[in-house]
C-alpha cells in the first residue's frame, strides 16, 4: 500500500509529541520544521492563510460538553483579548476558534486553559474529533437523556489511550444526543446516536453511520440497530478501531468513514462492528420521527428540569464573538448569578442555570448587547465561516458580509415568520453548512457590471435534514451574483415565495421546487 505523504509523515512520529516542538521554540529554540507544521492540527492549530512566515495561527478550542461554566468562560475571554487580538468564532461543532495566536504565547495559553479543565488537546487532526450534541443535555425539562456524563466517558477513554487513537486515516465525527427536536444533525455525522422514546417507554438510541458534508457530502445510514445508553461507549470506541484499522490511508479525499460505508455497504460495516462487539445489537427497523431541520432551535425562556431553574437561547447572528463580547457575558452571568453557556450546532449558544425570577431581565441584557433571544429569522437562521480572512480554501470575506446581509434583510422584511436558513461560506468545503440550508451560499468569483472580477456568491438552494430518507443536500443552481448583489437576489426570492406562498407548506417546499 502506498502512503499518502500525510500518512508517510504521521507514520514517522507520533502527532501528538508536535507538543515537544511547541514548548522548544517558544522557549526561543528551534522553529518547528516547515514539514511538520501540519502536526499542529492535533493541537487544534492551523496557520493563517495571509501569513507567509506562518506567525499567526488559528487556534480551536474543544469543550467535551459543548459549554463553559462562568470560570471558563472568564479564562476564554481574557485569552482572547490578551493573545488573540479579540478575535473568536462559535463553531458549527460547539468549538471556539481564535486567531493570532503566536507560538510564543501557548505555554501560557495552556497554563490558562489547563487552570479551568480546558484544552485544545486533539481539537482538530486525524483522530476523535470534539463530539457534538444537544447544548440543553441534562437541562431541558423535555430532554430524553442526559448524555453529558457519556461525552467524558468517551472522551477519556480517547484520552488515556491516545496512542492507539491519535493517528486515523482522518479526522472521526461523533454525534450524541437525547434532544427532542435532534439538533445535533445525527444525519451529517460520522457515528450519529439519537434518542428516542420505544413504544413501552424506554429510551433508546438509534445508531446511524457514513454522515458527511463537505464535497463527499452523504447522508448517514441507519444501521437499524436500537442501543441503551450503556452500550454507547463501546460501540463509539469500535466503530474508531474499525476506521483506524480499515480506513484508506492512500487517498485523503477518499478516506472518511462515509466512503467506508459506500464502498462496503451499511450492512457488511454493522457485521464487522457486531464482530468486533462480540455480541449482536439489538434490530430497529423503524427510523425514530425526526424534527425537520428548519424547527432545530432552543431560542427564547425555558424552564429548566432544575426547580426554579431557566435557560436561556440566543442568537449571535454570524458566530464571531469578539473577546469584549465574552467578557460582557461573564459579568451579566455573573451579575445575575447564572451558571454558563452551552454552545449549538448553528454558532448560537444557550445560558444556563438561570434562576426564574431574573431570567426575562438577563434576557433583555443579552438582547441589549446584541445576542437577542426573539431573534429574527435571519438573525437566528444565517451561519457564516471564517472566510478569506483566515482560511486558504476561501476566495470571499463571510462574517462582515454576513452582518451586513442580516441587516439588509432585517430592514425589508421585519415581520417575516418563516423557518428560513441561510449558511455563507466562503468555499465549496462548506464548513457553515450550505448543503443542508435552505439557501446556501458559496464563495466564488464573478464579473461585476464594469467587468471586473470581484468576489461574489453561487446560490445553491434546497438543503434539508429529517432523517435517512427525508434528508437532502442543496443544489447548484445557475444564479452568481457579486456580494453586493446577494441582498438584493435573496429579496427577489422571498418576494417571489410570498407571492406564491398559498401554492406551497413553507419556504422549504418552495425553494426545494426551484430546482
Amino acid at each position: 500500500m502506498a502512503l499518502s505523504k500525510v500518512e508517510q509523515l504521521k507514520a514517522e512520529r507520533n502527532p501528538l509529541r508536535i507538543i515537544d516542538d511547541i514548548y522548544e521554540e517558544a522557549r526561543g529554540g528551534k522553529k518547528i520544521d516547515e514539514e511538520h507544521i501540519g502536526l499542529l492540527k492535533w493541537y487544534g492549530m492551523y496557520p493563517h492563510v495571509k501569513d507567509d512566515e506562518k506567525h499567526f495561527f488559528m487556534k480551536r478550542i474543544k469543550f467535551n460538553d459543548n459549554g463553559l461554566n462562568l470560570e471558563q468562560l472568564k479564562v476564554m475571554a481574557d485569552i482572547t483579548n490578551k493573545f488573540c487580538k479579540g478575535y473568536s468564532d462559535f463553531t458549527t461543532r460547539q468549538n471556539i476558534q481564535l486567531h493570532y495566536v503566536q507560538i510564543k504565547d501557548l505555554p501560557e495559553m495552556f497554563d490558562l486553559l489547563e487552570s479551568v479543565n480546558l484544552t485544545s488537546y486533539m481539537a482538530s487532526g486525524d483522530g476523535p474529533r470534539p463530539m457534538v450534541g444537544c447544548p440543553i443535555s441534562g437541562i431541558a425539562e423535555d430532554d430524553l437523556y442526559d448524555v453529558t456524563p457519556i461525552f467524558w466517558e468517551i472522551d477519556n477513554y480517547f484520552k488515556e489511550h491516545e496512542d492507539e487513537y491519535c493517528n486515523f486515516p482522518r479526522k472521526y465525527k461523533i454525534g450524541l444526543s437525547g434532544c427532542t427536536k435532534h439538533c445535533m444533525g445525527h444525519e451529517i455525522q460520522d457515528v450519529g446516536f439519537t434518542a428516542f422514546k420505544s413504544e413501552d417507554g424506554e429510551v433508546l438510541f438509534d445508531l446511524t453511520i457514513g454522515g458527511g458534508l463537505s464535497k463527499t457530502r452523504r447522508v448517514a445510514s441507519r444501521a437499524k440497530r436500537y442501543l441503551r445508553a450503556d452500550q454507547i461507549k463501546e460501540v463509539a470506541i469500535k466503530c474508531a478501531d474499525i476506521f483506524r484499522d480499515m480506513g484508506n490511508r492512500e487517498n485523503r479525499n477518499k478516506a472518511r468513514i462515509r466512503d467506508m460505508v459506500a464502498n462496503m455497504g451499511i450492512e457488511a460495516y454493522v457485521e464487522e462492528l457486531e464482530k468486533r462487539l462480540g455480541y449482536s445489537l439489538d434490530h430497529g427497523e423503524k427510523e425514530p420521527e425526526i424534527t425537520p431541520y428548519q424547527k432545530r432551535e432552543h431560542f427564547g425562556i425555558h424552564k429548566a428540569s432544575t426547580k426554579g431553574e431557566s435557560y436561556i437561547g440566543v442568537a449571535t447572528r454570524r458566530g464571531r464573538v469578539w473577546g469584549e463580547d465574552l467578557e460582557k457575558i461573564y459579568q451579566l452571568l455573573k451579575k445575575y448569578d447564572a451558571k454558563g453557556i452551552r454552545l449549538t450546532t448553528t454558532q448560537n449558544f444557550v445560558v444556563y442555570g438561570v434562576k426564574d425570577e431574573v431570567a426575562q431581565s438577563l434576557a433583555d441584557e443579552l438582547t441589549n448587547i446584541g445576542f437577542p433571544y426573539k431573534p429574527t429569522i435571519f438573525e437566528a437562521k444565517i451561519q457564516s465561516c471564517t472566510g478569506i480572512e483566515f482560511c486558504k480554501f476561501a476566495v470571499t470575506e463571510t462574517k462582515d458580509f454576513a452582518d451586513v446581509m442580516v441587516d439588509s434583510l432585517n430592514t425589508k422584511f421585519p415581520e417575516l415568520d418563516e423557518n428560513l436558513s441561510i449558511a455563507v461560506s466562503g468555499c465549496p468545503n462548506g464548513c457553515s453548512h450550505p448543503h443542508i440550508a435552505d439557501i446556501g451560499l458559496i464563495g466564488t468569483k464573478v464579473k461585476d457590471d464594469e467587468g471586473n472580477r470581484v468576489e461574489g456568491y453561487q446560490f445553491w438552494f434546497g438543503g434539508h435534514l429529517e432523517g435517512e430518507h427525508k434528508s437532502r443536500f442543496s443544489e447548484k443552481t445557475k444564479i452568481k451574483v457579486p456580494s453586493n448583489k446577494v441582498d438584493e437576489k435573496i429579496e427577489e426570492i422571498i418576494n417571489d415565495y410570498l407571492s406564491k406562498k398559498a401554492d406551497f407548506n413553507n419556504f422549504s417546499s418552495y425553494i426545494q421546487a426551484q430546482v
